[in-house]
């Protein structure tokens, strides 16, 4: 019987965060396809020996990548949703056109939303950042349930339907050649959405 090679737990370290670093600058300047491993261990300082012990190839480290993003981005979107509404029912509004001029930015429009579904494969990608929306929109609807425009019982499948179509907007956002008239296209189209949700 054969036994099953386990590779050893990687701790947080210099040596990773280097190669993050080098691999996140790297990926939003030239693009996956065109960063080699050697341009990431050059750019970090390191030796490839370094790069293969902290991740199993590049794809690894590029989800490393996108996944040290997430947060950042999770933490954008509340800051900047909560220094603009004054009552919390405006959440889901607001919180809604502010994540899509995130996803405007060139760096998350580039690694985010148009190299992530390419490398990762969509469905890989679509769970990865399944809980960005997720958590903003629970929170969001969990508004509207407390002060009886939404029912209970139907917040979980009005988040998901919410959830495909800001996953949606910001893919159309990532394809368009005109960015900011992209965003706000589908910003209206939400505004319409969400408007007939919240009864206006």
């Amino acid at each position: 019987m054969s036994e099953t090679r386990v590779a050893p737990a990687k701790k947080p370290s210099k040596n990773r965060e280097k190669l993050l670093a080098a691999g996140r600058r790297l990926f939003a300047e030239r693009g996956f396809a065109a960063t080699g491993t050697e341009d990431i261990v050059r750019e970090a300082g390191l030796t490839r020996g370094a790069l293969y012990y902290q991740f199993g190839d590049k794809r690894d480290l590029f989800r490393a990548v996108l996944e040290r993003m997430l947060p950042e981005i999770g933490t954008r979107l509340f800051n900047e949703t909560m220094a603009t509404i004054k009552a919390d029912r405006e959440d889901l509004k607001v919180g809604a056109q502010v994540l899509l001029r995130i996803y405007a930015d060139p760096e998350v429009r580039l690694l985010f939303l148009i190299e992530g579904p390419a490398v990762l494969g969509f469905m890989d990608w679509k769970v990865l950042q399944a809980p960005l929306s997720k958590i903003f929109l629970d929170h969001a609807l969990q508004h509207l349930v407390d002060e009886g425009t939404l029912e209970a019982d139907r917040m979980s499948a009005v988040g998901e339907l919410l959830a495909g179509a800001l996953q949606q907007a910001g893919l159309g956002i990532a394809a368009a050649d005109d960015v900011e008239a992209a965003r706000a296209q589908y910003g209206a189209g939400l505004d319409l959405i969400i408007d007939g949700l919240m009864g206006r």
